[in-house]
């Protein structure tokens, strides 16, 4: 379903217009109930909204720069050292280093490349481990990163397809339950009555919650790192 499709069943259900329910106002309330599913759907498929992300690592780099909403959602960190070495889970350390505690030969004496750690300053992930070598798709990142909300109620792009390759879509199965959503919000603002799926409302997202709650293990998703000396386009297992 488009934002346009979404808009129109919307406008169907509650009986208005673009008068009596403009684009504005009902952009506010569709966004406000994607963020609603989005959060009822990752309770029962938590990794739901993992995005992956692939960089190389840089010879001697320890700071690598990533979008604020990656930074601030972090699920995971792992390096890879060398070509041929598994990648190892980074820790994070809740506060900044001093910049005396950040010279180059200071880090190697504290810290090794079997246990890594990080921080994160300046809008990017600074690395504590061993000397750092260049290693292509060394540095993944998985972050949990909801649905994007729409920027209008416009456009021939289905809602489900990602807007960017650091952003989800909004899945399909929950298009109509979306809609339903909407048109509820609406009408309670009104006093109107709910027609017969809107009563049966919860009872039919918590049957379409259990149905999704299976994750399809076939499916693999990968965002390239925006910024990135050298990115990849291979994906990776979450």
């Amino acid at each position: 379903m488009t934002g346009t499709q979404l808009a129109a069943l919307i406008r169907r259900k509650t009986r208005t217009t673009t008068s009596t329910y403009t684009d504005a106002n009902m952009l506010v309330d569709v966004n406000v109930a994607i963020e609603e599913l989005a959060g009822q759907i990752q309770q029962v498929r938590p990794e739901i909204w993992n995005m992956p992300m692939l960089a190389d690592l840089v010879a001697d780099q320890r700071e690598y720069g990533c979008a604020s909403d990656m930074l601030n959602n972090i699920v995971s960190l792992e390096l890879k050292f060398s070509s041929t070495a598994d990648y190892v889970p980074a820790t994070p350390l809740k506060k900044n280093l001093s910049d005396s505690a950040l010279q180059e030969s200071v880090i190697v004496g504290a810290y090794n490349n079997y246990t890594p750690f990080y921080f994160l300053r300046r809008k990017a992930v600074y690395i504590l481990s061993g000397t750092i070598v260049e290693v292509t798709n060394g540095f993944k990142l998985v972050s949990n990163i909801f649905p994007a909300t729409l920027a209008d109620l416009s456009g021939v792009t289905d809602l489900s397809a990602d807007p960017t390759t650091t952003s989800h879509g909004f899945p399909r199965e929950f298009h109509l339950l979306l809609a339903d959503r909407v048109s509820i919000m609406f009408k309670n603002m009104k006093s109107m009555k709910l027609d017969r799926d809107e009563l049966t409302y919860d009872q039919r997202l918590e049957a379409k919650l259990e149905e999704f709650s299976i994750a399809n293990l076939d499916l693999q998703e990968t965002a390239d790192m925006p910024g990135s000396a050298s990115l990849s386009n291979h994906g990776f297992d979450l």
